[in-house]
């Protein structure tokens, strides 16, 4: 058994980031990814959003908050890749913009005044979306492993809003040895690659924020009601892991069988025209190849 959590485990990224005991935790790591001093405090909001109509999907995150000028972090965990994953986030994105007018139209319908109650103009608040990827997007992309995304004019390359913005992070190309992370930001991403397998916390870590983060992911501290749900959430994620490469195997054994079948028809098929040409009769060849009369015919 490891001596700390894997962070890239449901269990282990909620219990690094998602409480209030670990609130100076995602305040942190949040204004180290972000590189401004955009958080003073946050607030936890519900990880749930449903959609505006009944039957719309609903958007569960990983981390909600928001902090005291209403600006929205959602921070997203992503263990292996997904199909249209930057759309499915584009999508959850737009739940927190959604709630944002909600919430000020809300406000403003109650204003007596009907000059207050026309007043909003569409302005929301910034909404961050950070993205930290436990595999590679697309290999033949960069070797960068930070990426930001804003709306963009295309043929001037400068922003053209910067309400919504996307961070993703792929943490397997974050490959810098220890002593050559010099920034917070820097070590934030070494810890969150390497912690599980550190049998102690070096000396270049040493700080406030990441004893906090060591006392948090110890696994030694834990009661035995959170070491048997830690050790339930990684059986259930070895489980689908392993689901997952059974079908891929399985996929790969029918198409090969499937590419067999398939190449013996066709060579049955090459035959059964050589034949033809020769002016062998077409019952011969459809009882010498097992192809139908129909078929030879086409030929």
């Amino acid at each position: 058994m490891n001596k700390f959590v894997n962070p890239f485990s449901d269990y282990g990224w909620k219990k690094i980031f998602g409480s209030e005991v670990s609130k100076d935790l995602i305040i942190s790591f949040l204004n180290e990814v972000i590189q401004q001093e955009v958080i003073v405090d946050i607030t936890f909001r519900n990880v749930e959003m449903l959609g505006l109509k009944q039957d719309q999907r609903r958007a569960v995150f990983d981390i909600f908050c928001e902090n005291e000028k209403g600006e929205v972090f959602i921070v997203e965990m992503q263990k292996s890749r997904q199909k249209y994953f930057s759309d499915r986030v584009l999508y959850y994105a737009s739940f927190a913009i959604q709630q944002q007018s909600m919430i000020v139209k809300e406000k403003l319908e109650k204003e007596p005044d009907e000059r207050i109650r026309k007043r909003w103009n569409y302005h929301i608040s910034k909404v961050y979306v950070i993205c930290v990827l436990n595999y590679i997007m697309e290999p033949s992309r960069s070797e960068k492993y930070r990426w930001d995304i804003v709306r963009m004019d295309r043929e001037l390359k400068i922003p053209f809003s910067e309400t919504l913005n996307e961070i993703y992070l792929e943490m397997p190309k974050f490959v810098l040895p220890l002593h050559e992370c010099d920034t917070l930001y820097k070590k934030w991403l070494y810890v969150l690659n390497n912690i599980e397998i550190m049998e102690r916390l070096p000396e270049e870590l040493n700080n406030q924020i990441f004893r906090k983060l060591k006392s948090i992911v110890e696994v030694e501290r834990m009661t035995p009601d959170q070491r048997l749900e830690y050790e339930l959430s990684l059986s259930v994620e070895r489980d689908l892991s392993a689901a997952l490469d059974t079908s891929f195997d399985d996929g790969m054994e029918k198409g090969v069988e499937k590419g067999k079948v398939e190449g013996k028809a066709e060579e049955q098929r090459l035959i059964a025209a050589n034949f033809k040409k020769k002016g062998i009769n077409i019952e011969t060849i459809a009882q010498c190849t097992g192809l139908s009369v129909e078929e030879i015919d086409k030929l």
